[in-house]
């Protein structure tokens, strides 16, 4: 709905100027709008924020070959590519544990709550039991709503993405994990995506292995066969790029447009020696 002039004719029929009906709700409205999607933001920066203490040094040297099927390690860690960087970097917030078998969102919880602001604790008390990250088949899409199904289990899902589908088609898959923002569904961070080509036997993988997974864990969800196991699906694109002879991470791209250190990353070089 677009908004009217001051001096217009106000939306809801009253017959009153815009001004002197609903202008000053909306106002109101709009304000609290523009706070929860800020507290949002600064969500996902503090998060990333926190990951990088020095403390989480060791983790990060352990998660990082785990994710990336040894493409990327402590020692060339520097030449991912910001989209890769915050890639993994959910990855390590949300599902990586940790030795004691913490994750470091509920750590990030326990330790960063209380000095929130109200709204801020909100987009928290949102995002800290979001769904490990999936696969998702693009079934449509709209402007920048996309249309999307669990590549296994079939529960479908409306999100939005300023981007919108960006260059993925219908019946491809993304790779990443819905968090509520505001009222509506979006992706935590940058988006993978399988190509037709590349999506192959992937569906059949990982219902093998949650197979195998609930063999030795024979009361577990499917969520936490995810949440531990969804690496899988990241071994899967790095290999299928691999066949379609594409670099399967940017370091191997020998025409990579970002020659630049990755900031965020190299702050993690400060492990001990």
């Amino acid at each position: 709905m677009d908004t009217p002039g001051r001096n217009d004719p106000c939306y809801c029929g009253s017959g009153k100027k815009y001004k002197q009906c609903h202008l000053k709700e909306d106002q109101v409205k709009e304000s609290e709008r523009r706070a929860r999607q800020e507290a949002v933001r600064y969500i996902r920066r503090d998060l990333l924020k926190f990951a990088r203490d020095e403390r989480f040094n060791e983790d990060f040297a352990k998660a990082l070959p785990l994710y990336w099927n040894e493409f990327y390690t402590f020692d060339n860690a520097e030449e991912m590519s910001q989209p890769e960087a915050l890639r993994f970097f959910d990855w390590f917030v949300f599902d990586y544990p940790l030795a004691d078998g913490s994750r470091l969102i509920n750590l990030y919880y326990d330790e960063r709550y209380e000095d929130l602001s109200s709204h801020q604790q909100a987009a928290l008390d949102e995002w800290r039991p979001a769904p490990p990250a999936g696969a998702y088949e693009l079934t449509g899409y709209e402007g920048q709503t996309l249309f999307l199904r669990d590549y296994l289990t079939g529960e479908e899902f409306t999100v939005y993405d300023a981007g919108g589908r960006g260059i993925v088609e219908i019946g491809e898959v993304i790779l990443a994990r819905l968090v509520p923002v505001l009222d509506r569904l979006e992706f935590s961070t940058n988006a993978a995506y399988l190509p037709a080509a590349e999506i192959q036997d992937v569906k059949e993988k990982m219902l093998a292995a949650e197979t195998a997974f609930q063999q030795d864990h024979p009361d577990a969800t499917h969520e936490q066969f995810m949440r531990e196991k969804n690496i899988l699906l990241i071994h899967h694109a790095l290999a299928q790029a691999e066949v379609q002879k594409r670099p399967p991470v940017a370091r191997l791209d020998p025409d990579r447009e970002d020659k630049k250190t990755q900031k965020v990353v190299r702050q993690m070089k400060r492990l001990k020696r």
